[in-house]
């Protein structure tokens, strides 16, 4: 019988032509056969490729409202077109492609116009993209980003992962990319946004624990809900982030930076560092405040000087040593606390000694600790309950002064999510960086002291020039009368 089999060494020749043949067939669209298209909107004029499995056909005035990116791509005319480039329909070729076209090296994949002629064929050779290529340096999400955004243009919905927010992250993060390279980032900003905030606290919850990616997130998209919640976490977490050493994926991005918050951009730092500041000097405020506290029944009613009229001689104050024990204790207290950087300064902005001070009580300075205090100043059954009992009273009052800081802006549910940092940030309409309002911001009206009636004790040294030779008579009446 007669072989027809070819000899091995012909099928080694032949299979380097059969692979240039077929990558041309590939490449360039036959005369006779039909493109498919994965959209295909009826008289589109181009052809956007973005690999050899996803075309689209658009309308090139589609194109350029939606991406200012193709709008400049289009800028110059397409050719015109001949009776039988009239059937084809084509004016314009967009093609994603990732090489260099003076050195073929490889590139990260951008979007090239590719010159048409008067019967709507490429002048050229067109080089697509292959997705199943495993040589590729990009994401593999990179097609199908693509395609939910071209989608878009034509005005299909846009459908994300969101079985979590582990799912929609990436999903909403790729869109982003390549909605940003494309510039049409108003075409998908909300949709992302009420994708994420759908998952409810589960969002919410995911911004607390990584604020710096989804604050980066918000700016991008704009969005105004996402950028304060962010913004809160990141200025309560701020003395942490700044302590911790920044990755190795950061350093390689930015090889100075010192610190997690060295990966915002320099506008968002600004920002934090302001609104940490802020908090910085509230809390301050907040210290001094407890540090000058003093219980309402220790302040006298009258300051004139008479020992005889104003119930200010030694008696009376006799009667109150155990309210001045208490101070002196929780002042005690205090001073340690502030002496240990157990406050403002430690890595959470002193959140966990601010809780205690607001729910007072046995949150702190609890009996057991006074028992300390006893053994060098013992005391009766009933001293240490009258003691106990003044304590109480100057947490109440204390709570009431940190009550400012336990405000929660956020929209955490810190009930069923505590966290350890601050959520009182306020967030203003100024610190949109995109689109700020300027609110005038008013100053709190301070009360300042007449020289009549009853001061406040938080002011009693706050003036020294009042520290004069009164106070010296005063007392030197007192002597002579007792």
């Amino acid at each position: 019988s007669y072989n027809t089999a070819w000899p091995y060494e012909v099928y080694i020749l032949i299979l380097p032509l059969f692979l240039v043949l077929r990558s041309l067939y590939v490449n360039i669209p036959s005369n006779n056969t039909k493109m498919s298209y994965q959209v295909e909107v009826p008289t589109a004029d181009t052809i956007v490729v973005v690999s050899t499995d996803r075309k689209y056909k658009l309308h090139s005035a589609q194109l350029v409202q939606c991406s200012s990116r193709f709008a400049e791509m289009l800028q110059t005319a397409g050719p015109n077109l001949s009776r039988e480039g009239l059937k084809q329909g084509t004016r314009y070729m967009l093609c994603l492609q990732d090489f260099d076209e003076t050195s073929t090296r490889p590139i990260k994949p951008v979007f090239r116009r590719i010159p048409i002629d008067k019967d709507g064929k490429p002048t050229k050779k067109v080089t697509m993209m292959h997705e199943g290529d495993k040589g590729y340096r990009f994401r593999p999400s990179l097609f199908s980003d693509y395609d939910r955004l071209l989608r878009s243009f034509a005005n299909q919905p846009i459908v994300l992962n969101d079985k979590s927010i582990e799912t929609v992250l990436p999903d909403a993060m790729g869109l982003i990319e390549v909605a940003e390279y494309l510039g049409s980032i108003p075409m998908v900003a909300k949709v992302i946004e009420n994708y994420l905030l759908a998952r409810g606290q589960d969002f919410f919850k995911a911004i607390s624990i990584d604020p710096i990616i989804w604050i980066d997130v918000a700016y991008r998209i704009e969005s105004k809900v996402m950028f304060k919640e962010a913004l809160i976490h990141l200025v309560g977490k701020y003395n942490l982030l700044l302590s911790t050493p920044p990755s190795a994926a950061i350093l390689r991005r930015n090889p100075k930076a010192r610190s997690m918050l060295d990966q915002l951009n320099v506008e968002l730092r600004d920002l934090v560092e302001s609104k940490h500041e802020i908090i910085k000097k509230q809390c301050q405020q907040i210290e001094v405040a407890i540090s000058t506290h003093y219980p309402s029944g220790l302040q006298k009613s009258e300051v004139t000087g008479r020992a005889d009229r104003d119930g200010i001689g030694r008696q009376e104050y006799g009667r109150d040593v155990f309210s001045w024990i208490g101070v002196a204790l929780y002042r005690h207290w205090w001073g340690q606390t502030l002496a240990n950087d157990g406050t403002h300064n430690n890595q959470f902005g002193g959140q966990d000694i601010y809780a205690r001070l607001h729910k007072g009580g046995s949150a702190y300075l609890t009996r057991e600790l006074t028992a300390g205090f006893n053994t060098h100043f013992p005391m009766s059954v009933k001293g240490k309950s009258v003691l106990a009992n003044n304590l109480d009273i100057i947490k109440v009052g204390v709570s009431a002064i940190v009550a400012p800081l336990m405000v929660n802006e956020s929209q955490l549910d810190i009930a069923s999510s505590p966290i350890k940092w601050l959520t009182c940030t306020k967030v203003m309409g100024a610190d949109y960086l995109w689109e700020p309002e300027p609110e005038p911001e008013l100053e709190p009206e301070v009360e300042s002291y007449s020289g009549k009636g009853k001061r406040r004790a938080e002011e009693a040294f706050d003036d020294e020039d009042e520290e004069g030779e009164e106070g010296e008579e005063a007392d030197d009446e007192e002597d002579e009368e007792t």
